[in-house]
């Protein structure tokens, strides 16, 4: 622990010791995110017994605690979102509800990563979740949310150029797919996304964010939602770089969703719906590979490399659907991922992560 982690430490220390009236406590520290945030096991020693909460730390420089307060008070109600206990806006503290260790994925490893009728019912379960925030009101949630605007859904996109096609040698040239054409992918997938349905989005709904807890689902990491696409969620908790499911039974967890949501709109086919998840995914994925090397390089993160083949295929299985469906840039997109894009990837990872493969992409 260097100087300055000592002393936001002590920070903390003194301000649970003024929240709890000096009540004697401990912390460990649990395994951080993708963030700048780190987070305590709080055991707060009382004559009555031990009560457990999470701490928080997130230094204002780099993390907003008023804006996870504010999206807490907005998704309480409608999901099960961590109490708030104390909060300390100015330096960066909050006191929350412990939702316990067990997470959505540790479950489905333990039950052996089949589609079994207890998986298939948590997968019901955690879509019924994402219905329940759609249900928010979205002029409500734009008090409080920005919008997943055009300049925010390319500014994620160019994190594939930006980071993961430099991690692999790779560039764009005039001859095999070009800067105007990988322009023309992202005007595409913005214009396709932005038309559709605008809900409140969580935005990183996958199975590291949802707590297994006695009556129901915890949602955790919610902070950075927006009011987007409706497709948004459904497609982190499906092609998830946490657990790896075939195409099948994803489409089949997907026609479930339809069937979810079709009665709040009614005017969706399920030929839309799909184009929708596709385009949606094609999107998140894109981005997820860039923030992946972006955490190894950046932040020393490198266990985010071991997923980094899974995103891969689902991208590809996108971008094979998009390019029979839609033509055009796509196909060539398609192609050059294949042609030039695989290979790399095979050939940086071999050197640097050997226990790391991408499978031959099938249909």
């Amino acid at each position: 622990m260097d100087d300055t982690q000592t002393a936001r430490a002590e920070t903390m220390a003194q301000w649970l010791t003024q929240v709890f009236d000096g009540a004697a406590f401990s912390t460990a520290a649990l395994a951080g995110d993708a963030s700048f945030r780190r987070y305590h096991r709080l055991s707060v020693h009382t004559p009555t017994g031990e009560q457990r909460y999470i701490v928080m730390d997130a230094p204002p420089d780099k993390e907003s605690v008023s804006q996870f307060v504010a999206v807490d008070e907005l998704m309480t109600g409608a999901v099960h979102v961590p109490t708030l206990i104390a909060v300390n806006e100015a330096q960066g503290f909050i006191v929350l509800e412990d939702f316990g260790g067990t997470d959505f994925a540790d479950v489905i490893h333990s039950e052996g990563g089949t589609a079994d009728a207890p998986t298939a019912q948590r997968y019901r379960e955690a879509m019924q979740v994402i219905c329940q925030l759609q249900q928010i009101a979205v002029a409500q949630a734009r008090a409080i949310v920005p919008d997943y605007d055009d300049a925010l859904l390319r500014r994620e996109m160019l994190l594939f150029s930006e980071w993961f096609l430099p991690y692999i040698g790779v560039a764009f040239d005039d001859t095999h797919f070009s800067p105007a054409q990988w322009q023309a992918v992202q005007d595409a997938i913005i214009a396709q996304v932005s038309a559709q349905p605008q809900v409140v989005v969580h935005r990183d709904f996958h199975s590291r964010n949802l707590m297994i807890l006695p009556q129901d689902l915890g949602v955790i990491d919610f902070q950075d939602a927006v009011v987007g696409a409706y497709s948004y969620d459904i497609v982190s908790l499906l092609r998830d770089a946490y657990v790896d499911w075939s195409a099948a039974q994803t489409d089949a967890w997907l026609d479930e969703f339809f069937a979810l949501v079709q009665p709040q709109l009614p005017h969706l086919t399920k030929s839309q719906f799909d184009l929708d998840t596709m385009m949606m995914g094609l999107q998140r994925h894109l981005k997820i590979l860039g923030i992946f090397v972006r955490l190894y390089q950046r932040d020393g993160k490198a266990r985010y490399l071991a997923n980094l083949p899974r995103v891969l295929q689902d991208t590809l299985i996108e971008t094979r659907w998009l390019a029979s469906s839609q033509g055009g840039v796509f196909a060539k997109f398609d192609h050059w991922l294949n042609t030039a894009v695989v290979p790399a990837f095979r050939q940086t990872f071999s050197q640097s992560q050997p226990q790391t493969t991408l499978n031959n992409h099938k249909p």
